[in-house]
């Protein structure tokens, strides 16, 4: 059965926990438009991967690696070849804002951790790249395995 007390000190952990929820998002402001939209790039085209959709994912890369690797195809065939864990990503978590890579702004890095289909993590750096037309496309990836687990 359970006593009063018991009630008392649910209740009690209840509204501790909805405080401390409640005082973290406090402290996490906004994402800036920026960091949105290299956010949205990249969940775009780790989509892309996963629908097998060469043509959306050959569309987020910059012109020099689109041009370094001529043609959607010849592009999916490095994905798969070489990063594997992204084109196949099960779950993906953004580490913290995008940081300047240069002086002017106009490239970011931003990590990713992501784990595989077998619970297998990893972390992901891409170097994002700010386009004449305001938009952000991908510039580079590097990906490294971790040891941390997605179970």
């Amino acid at each position: 059965m359970v006593s009063k007390r018991d009630i008392v000190v649910l209740v009690c952990l209840g509204l501790l926990a909805a405080a401390t929820a409640l005082l973290q998002s406090y402290h996490r402001p906004p994402l800036a438009p920026r960091d949105q939209a290299i956010r949205q790039t990249i969940g775009q085209q780790i989509n892309a991967f996963q629908r097998r959709d060469k043509a959306a994912a050959w569309a987020l890369a910059t012109p020099q690696l689109q041009k370094r690797f001529s043609n959607p195809d010849v592009f999916m065939a490095m994905v798969d070849g070489h990063y594997e864990a992204i084109a196949k990503a099960h779950k993906f978590n953004f580490e913290a804002i995008a940081k300047r890579a240069d002086p002017g702004g106009d490239m970011r890095v931003q990590k990713v951790f992501l784990t595989d289909q077998r619970g297998k993590g990893f972390f992901a750096t891409y170097l994002m790249q700010k386009q004449p037309d305001g938009s952000w496309k991908i510039a580079g990836c590097q990906l490294l395995k971790s040891t941390a687990l997605d179970i």
